[in-house]
């Protein structure tokens, strides 16, 4: 039998309210040479009913021996998915018609490229459109800022399987295990977004990281240790604390000397470590700490913080930015 091209994968469980739309969306992709592995995690609703009304040969239904949890299901890609390429969709969520072929063409136009991502729009539990859309970043940067977010909607990415299966696919990082995975192939291969809105995103109450978001942020803890590890860092627990609170953009202006000195000793050790292109890490670094100045709204020494020479380069320099922190800078003085 020949192989499909892509496998694109679903994991469900008690989503009789949104799958049917979902496949649909796959079924009905410009793009035709792929399999739709669908993986039910021991539903106790109309998930399995709904699946198996379909009539389509590109169409394998699996289902578990009960219930055992999103990492075990996804796991299940690595023995079972046949295509070259992974991609995912949530069962809640919505494919547009070209989002398989935009993929694959930019695989093959960047075949240095592991993973590749793009835009949702979102979408409420009736399929509505909200005016809210998340816009993910493009452009080269996405490794560095994968230390302060994950900028990869899930239920966008498409991966390589060959890459997925060294890596042994998902950890037992619960609710995190997808940040996980896609950091774990930025280590070591080059990662991307396409600028183009491939799916909706369905927010709603049964969303599994909307109800425990405090296991996900536990998780999320011990994949930045890693990052720092893999960026030449040694571990200290106030630099770990102050990523931690950036990261989920939990920031206390109390921290500011912390923030600051989280970011010189990331600097430090990329410039010895060179996990990332020194100068574009470099301004990266600088802009992410203007953001941080920016956040509080008067600040007698925002100047003197924006051109210490431990982040600041005078090749960094944009009035833009030097008029914002010079007004910040004012307001302080004024109150």
């Amino acid at each position: 039998m020949k192989k499909p091209k892509i496998t694109v994968f679903m994991a469900a469980y008690n989503t009789s309210g949104f799958i049917e739309e979902s496949i649909l969306s796959i079924l009905n992709q410009t793009f035709i040479d792929f399999e739709l592995l669908i993986i039910d995690d021991g539903s106790t609703d109309n998930t399995a009913l709904i699946v198996k009304t379909f009539n389509d040969t590109r169409i394998r239904f699996i289902q578990n021996n009960g219930n055992k949890g999103l990492p075990f299901t996804r796991n299940r890609l690595l023995e079972l998915a046949r295509g070259e390429y992974i991609a995912i969709l949530d069962s809640d969520d919505i494919a547009y018609p070209e989002r398989l072929g935009l993929q694959l063409n930019f695989f093959s136009s960047n075949p240095e490229v592991a993973l590749c991502g793009g835009h949702g729009k979102i979408i409420d539990k009736n399929g509505v459109e909200s005016e809210k859309k998340i816009i993910v970043p493009t452009g080269d940067s996405i490794g560095m800022q994968m230390l302060f977010g994950n900028p990869f909607i899930n239920s966008s990415t498409m991966f390589k399987t060959e890459i997925f299966r060294e890596l042994n696919g998902y950890r037992d990082f619960a609710l995190a295990e997808d940040y996980d995975l896609f950091t774990r192939i930025s280590e070591r291969h080059k990662v991307a977004n396409i600028d183009a809105f491939l799916v909706k995103y369905r927010i709603h109450g049964e969303n599994i990281t909307l109800k425990r978001s405090e296991d996900q942020k536990k998780n999320e803890l011990k994949i930045l240790k890693n990052m720092q590890g893999n960026l030449g860092m040694s571990f200290n627990i106030n630099n770990l604390n102050r990523h931690e609170e950036l990261f989920t953009n939990n920031l206390n202006e109390a921290h500011f000397q912390g923030y600051f000195e989280l970011l010189v000793s990331m600097k430090i050790a990329n410039t010895k470590s060179k996990r990332f292109d020194i100068i574009k890490m470099n301004q990266f670094l600088f802009n992410k700490w203007y953001e941080i100045l920016r956040l509080k709204k008067s600040n007698t020494k925002a100047l003197n913080w924006f051109f210490k020479k431990e982040l600041y380069d005078r090749e960094f320099f944009n009035f833009k930015q030097f008029r914002k922190i010079f007004k910040i800078s004012l307001r302080g003085l004024i109150n």
